[in-house]
């Protein structure tokens, strides 16, 4: 049975991941944070904590996302799955992977098109289940790169949200290449992540992004900062000069904060900017569902930034 985790089992499922995603913080303090995440209401019908059960016994969780997605100009809807884990003593029993076919098929029949995961493991287990790889690459610059900063630029401040989005929507605007729509729940999902994790280890606003504004143009980015980088979630720009503007604030963060690169996934306007190279790891993987929709083959090019990282 495939069922959405209550109470307790939440609690064993957050146990459980602990050790693989747990960011250095303790059992406690980890499992309010997960669970003020899936309480928040930028979960509410777009998040959900999905349990596998046999013989009335937790064998296998997962987090489903319920994500809007647009290629060659139609929009789609997709499930994301995110944080697959099966407790050790039970694993390479087929748990998992039963649970994956299930909630894929309810999600094709609420309407889903496709269902989409990065994976950190053998690329060849979800293969076997339907899924197959996208372009995965990523960028890692230093500050030596990126232009001296110029121009009016500052922090992203509580209430800058909407404005956000809207430049990061408008960058996208007429994209035909698959990728999720900038509607703005992306942004808001993920920035309530940003800020549960502060509060979880006891600092306040988190530092989460950058606007660049004047008469030129602007610009905005949502950013995270690493043990040694700050990475770009998601970036956009309404000219060059707001471009320029944006990316001396992003070298200017990197020096006052310590940190020795900018990390980000080459999408949308970041895409052809600096060196690429593959990723080893969070390989973007999707599973067509509806064979009428046009979706991006084996290898194919997709407009996925660090914001879509699930």
């Amino acid at each position: 049975m495939l069922r959405d985790l209550t109470g307790e089992e939440r609690a064993a499922y957050f146990r459980g991941i602990l050790p693989i995603w747990g960011g250095g913080l303790g059992d406690e303090r980890f499992q309010q944070f997960q669970r003020r995440l899936a309480d928040a209401p930028e979960a509410q019908d777009r998040y959900r904590l999905l349990g596998w059960f046999e013989g009335g016994a937790l064998v296998a969780a997962l987090k489903a996302y319920d994500l809007h997605a647009s290629c060659a100009g139609r929009r789609l809807r997709l499930l994301g799955i995110g944080a697959v884990f099966t407790p050790p003593p039970l694993r390479r029993r087929g748990h998992a992977a039963a649970m994956l076919r299930a909630a894929i098929e309810e999600y094709r029949q609420r309407g889903a098109h496709a269902a989409l995961l990065f994976s950190d493991i053998d690329v060849g287990y979800y293969e076997r289940l339907g899924f197959h790889q996208l372009e995965s690459r990523e960028c890692s610059v230093d500050a030596a790169s990126l232009p001296v900063p110029r121009g009016s630029f500052r922090a992203a401040m509580a209430g800058d949200e909407d404005r956000m989005s809207e430049i990061f929507a408008a960058a996208r605007d007429g994209e035909r290449r698959f990728g999720l729509v900038r509607d703005g729940w992306t942004l808001r999902f993920q920035l309530r992540r940003l800020r549960e994790l502060a509060r979880a280890r006891g600092v306040g606003e988190p530092e989460w992004g950058v606007l660049a504004e004047g008469r030129g143009g602007d610009g905005a980015a949502m950013i995270r900062f690493g043990r040694d980088t700050v990475d770009v979630l998601e970036a956009a720009w309404s000219s060059d000069s707001a471009r320029e503007c944006l990316m001396g604030a992003l070298r200017d963060c990197l020096l006052r904060t310590a940190r020795l690169r900018l990390r980000f996934w080459p999408a949308g306007q970041l895409r052809g900017l600096f060196r690429e190279t593959s990723r080893g790891s969070a390989i973007a993987m999707l599973a067509p569902l509806d064979p009428s929709v046009h979706l991006p083959g084996r290898g194919a090019p997709a407009e996925l930034a660090l914001l879509d990282h699930i």
